[in-house]
């Protein structure tokens, strides 16, 4: 039995007979292929004054910002036709008529970089206002793990200059990997972070248990980075909740309840945990006070149950007010949301609101960080497909198409861009894609094994 539940809460199917006759009230079906038009931007080469950097290099810090920018979800890059390229080397970002002749071959925005003496400097010219904008302080060294970082760095500084909101290049995405020990007959099953473009990944713990899933990054303080995060593991037997540390990889238990929990989820407050548990017979939904700092608070407390019903995956609205979850109370699996009820609320009396009416197998809901919408899985045709909820509009739309299973959808801190993993037969990878762009770009390739559950960084 606790089997098909862990199937259940990890996304597999279920079969189409298995399901009652639901009769909800079905939303719009909005299908988007983006949220806004991408703006033409024009990147130029790299110019290297004097800089003792290879040119061979200085490719690879190019490269770098070409992904940063071109995948924004803010612009589509030019491609270097002869005269953008000559216009961009002869001419300064700030001589008079500069930007009548770049809106002459189409550009709305041109960056330009200049490298002297391992100093990186940019230029973004703004065509329609005719502003310029210089970017300092960008110091190389000449090993591209850290030089990455710069420019990561510039494309987010780049983007907030123009939009208001940082961009997300410089955050990090944490994710499980699986791979098989050949020689040992044995699966190995460890905890990795990258950068958000699958660079720089880093083991950060061996689990050793055979099974770890569900990493998510504990909210920062203030102008800080993540440092801890919670993950389940089996190296018990049953599944347990643990609190684990980026900076020491070890990882220790979060609460001795009797049985399974699964699936933790924090607010962004960082004062609540939600959880899956069948401590009282049944997966249900529980919520637990906790601290950073001293760990939980008092007793977790259940919050919602339905007869011979499996609860799954919470996750908290950005002001931690409210949870949205799965539950199969109706027959199959849907997303629901309720109200955090107060520690008096009798739980016959917690209702929960119907999110996901179109398909009718949904899971793994993420709520994004500015509360407007909830992405999730589901079954749509034969394979698992990211869907968006719009609260604003109480809309649903299919953001990715194709062959294969999506699954694990994680936000980005600029409510734009999403993580997902794929999956297949002893193969899952993970991949990019933002609500302008719906291009899916693989990254960490190179890196063997299975990769799921990823979560990327807050801030």
């Amino acid at each position: 039995m606790f089997y098909w539940i862990i199937i259940f809460l990890l996304s597999a199917t279920i079969p189409e007979t298995a399901y009652s006759d639901a009769r909800d009230e079905t939303p719009l079906l909005v299908n988007l292929s983006t949220e806004q038009k991408l703006q033409p931007l024009f990147l130029s080469q790299f110019i290297d004054l004097n800089s003792g950097l290879t040119s061979a290099y200085i490719d690879k810090l190019e490269q770098v910002l070409q992904f940063d920018l071109g995948h924004s979800g803010h612009f589509q890059l030019l491609s270097p036709t002869r005269e953008r390229t000559s216009l961009a080397i002869n001419k300064a970002l700030n001589d008079p008529g500069i930007s009548r002749e770049w809106k002459g071959l189409n550009a709305l925005y041109v960056v330009k970089i200049q490298i002297r003496e391992k100093q990186l400097e940019a230029s973004l010219l703004s065509v329609n206002a005719n502003s310029l904008k210089t970017f300092e302080g960008f110091t190389l060294s000449g090993e591209i793990s850290q030089d990455r970082q710069q420019l990561h760095q510039l494309a987010d500084a780049l983007i907030k200059s123009l939009f208001g909101t940082p961009g997300i290049a410089s955050t990090h995405i944490l994710f499980t990997r699986k791979y098989r020990i050949e020689a040992l007959n044995k699966w190995n099953s460890e905890l990795w972070e990258c950068d958000y473009d699958g660079a720089n990944a880093r083991k950060v713990m061996d689990d050793q248990s055979g099974y770890c899933v569900t990493p998510i990054y504990i909210p920062p303080k203030p102008g800080y980075q993540s440092s801890m995060f919670f993950y389940v593991s089996y190296k018990k037997g049953q599944p347990k909740i643990y609190l684990g540390s980026l900076v020491s990889g070890e990882g220790q238990q979060l609460t001795q309840l009797r049985g399974n929990q699964l699936m933790p989820a924090i607010s962004p407050q960082r004062d609540k945990i939600a959880f899956i548990s069948d401590i009282t017979g049944n997966p249900d939904l529980f919520l637990q006070d906790f601290s950073p700092e001293k760990g939980p608070l008092g007793k977790p407390r259940q919050i919602f149950t339905t007869h011979q019903a499996t609860q799954g995956s919470p996750t908290f609205s950005p002001d931690g007010k409210k949870i949205a979850f799965v539950s199969n109370k109706d027959g199959s699996p849907r997303i629901y949301v309720l109200d955090i009820p107060l520690p008096e609320t009798k739980l016959k009396d917690i209702k929960a609101r119907l999110i996901s009416r179109i398909n009718r197998e949904s899971s793994a809901p993420c709520w994004s960080p500015d509360g407007t919408k909830l992405a999730f899985c589901a079954r749509t045709g034969d394979a698992r497909q990211i869907w968006i909820y719009d609260f604003q509009n109480d809309e649903e739309w299919q953001l990715t198409e194709n062959g294969g299973n999506k699954e694990n959808p994680s936000w980005a801190p600029d409510s734009l861009h999403l993580v997902y993993n794929s999956t297949g037969q002893q193969n899952a990878e993970l991949f990019l894609i933002n609500l302008n762009d719906p291009r899916a770009i693989k990254i960490l390739e190179e890196l063997r094994g299975e990769k799921r559950f990823p979560s990327w960084e807050p801030r």
